[in-house]
């Protein structure tokens, strides 16, 4: 069906006015057509002249105007990504207040008939993979105050570093996540501080892949047409959370036992013999990228994330801990060893208890924190390491450890106890 005929679309444009054009129309359909297009360019020159905000902020007089938004380097740039299925503008989204007398970011949802409570994370564990953050997690959320979430394990949401991005590891998912998904995944602490008026529990995101896994710059609308990113998952943290500062957890394990645990976990390879092979080869690939791109560039890149066949890159915390740091505070952050996590459970749950203004639990609910069976344990590795995978692989992390180690300024992170 041809909808203008090429006699109407020339005199529309020799001889007629458009209200000429629309008036003399002898067709029911094509001034409905006409009416449709005019009110399609209406709503979209609307939508796109004003400020973004999410379904569960349009209530203007119940939006933040302390003024937080102006602190920042970054604005709006897509409007009309979710729309468009695109990755969220986290910098077009407006939240209201968070509410003073909850101890967990909350603020109230005026989006719908009824007054709903929403939460962001109190608290994020953001790394490191194959550290027993799993394990730290269970037995955090064991404690009477803090909540789990519904992500994977109750703990992980991946949504800063993966589902946002509609990519899961090395994967393309079928459905982006946005916001309102993600606030969705604390929904059972919104309810149970809005139910029983529960106001000093809190709830986390323990997501390790956040820690390190920038490979979805580019598809942050601040970073478009950039040879490298300025925005990264700790600026869009830090901008939701309106600066109010988040506590951050890190447990570092020693970086060759991390890779070998990790590589066995992800089914690169099952035995010491592959692991050599495929750790020279990762040795190389990392060598040659930055030989002729920096860190920055090789770390963060996707491309070069497919072709690695084991994560060597994950052990160099420093490159990673830099962008944080870069961001939030140190004194935001809590940094253990997983070593001395296995060592004494109830040392490092103490630093982590008084890090997030907990209260120690009573004797027998810590005694049953500390007696609960291990979690997300790698099967047992098909052998040791071999001699000569491990000399390449320190020698390749000397660097690494030096910069944690100077980064922290705290040595226990060259790891060098653990050499001897």
């Amino acid at each position: 069906m041809t909808f203008f005929k090429p006699g109407h679309f020339i005199m529309f444009h020799s001889t007629m006015t458009f209200s000429q054009f629309y008036l003399s129309s002898k067709s029911r359909w094509l001034r409905a057509m006409v009416a449709v297009v005019v009110v399609y360019i209406f709503v979209q020159v609307s939508w796109t002249s004003r400020e973004y905000i999410r379904p569960c902020c349009m209530d203007a007089q119940h939006v933040s105007t302390s003024g937080f938004k102006e602190h920042y380097k970054w604005t709006c740039i897509d409007r009309l990504a979710n729309r468009h299925k695109r990755v969220e503008d986290i910098y077009c989204i407006v939240l209201p207040e968070f509410l003073p007398h909850i101890k967990n970011p909350c603020f109230y949802d005026y989006g719908s008939k009824h007054r709903e409570l929403r939460c962001l994370p109190y608290f994020y564990i953001i790394g490191m993979d194959k550290s027993a953050s799993t394990d730290l997690h269970s037995r955090l959320a064991k404690h009477p105050l803090v909540m789990e979430n519904r992500g994977n394990l109750g703990k992980e949401t991946a949504y800063w570093s993966w589902y946002r991005y509609g990519i899961f590891n090395k994967k393309t998912v079928n459905r982006k996540m946005y916001l309102d998904d993600y606030l969705t995944m604390f929904a059972d602490t919104a309810k149970m501080i809005q139910d029983a008026n529960r106001t000093q529990i809190i709830t986390g995101d323990a997501t390790p892949m956040d820690l390190w896994d920038f490979r979805s710059w580019p598809s942050i609308p601040q970073n478009a047409h950039k040879e490298e990113p300025e925005v990264l998952t700790p600026h869009l943290i830090q901008y939701i959370h309106q600066g109010r500062t988040p506590k951050f957890i890190i447990q570092l394990r020693e970086p060759v036992e991390r890779l070998y645990s990790d590589y066995i976990f992800l089914k690169y390879g099952n035995n010491p013999t592959e692991f050599h092979k495929h750790s020279m080869e990762a040795i190389d690939l990392m060598n040659n990228c930055t030989g002729n791109h920096s860190r920055r560039f090789c770390y963060f890149s996707k491309a070069l994330y497919q072709k690695l066949p084991a994560r060597l890159h994950l052990g160099c915390y420093s490159v990673f801990l830099k962008e944080w740091f870069n961001v939030f505070p140190r004194s935001a952050f809590l940094i253990t060893r997983t070593d001395e996590y296995m060592k004494d459970m109830s040392a490092t749950l103490t630093r982590v208890f008084q890090f997030m203004d907990l209260p120690t639990p009573p004797q027998d609910q810590m005694a049953d924190i500390l007696n609960q069976t291990r979690r997300h344990v790698t099967q047992k590795k098909a052998g040791k390491i071999r001699p000569e995978t491990v000399t390449a692989l320190r020698k390749f992390y000397d660097d690494c450890n030096k910069e944690t180690a100077e980064l922290l300024q705290d040595d226990r992170f060259l790891w060098s106890d653990h050499y001897t």
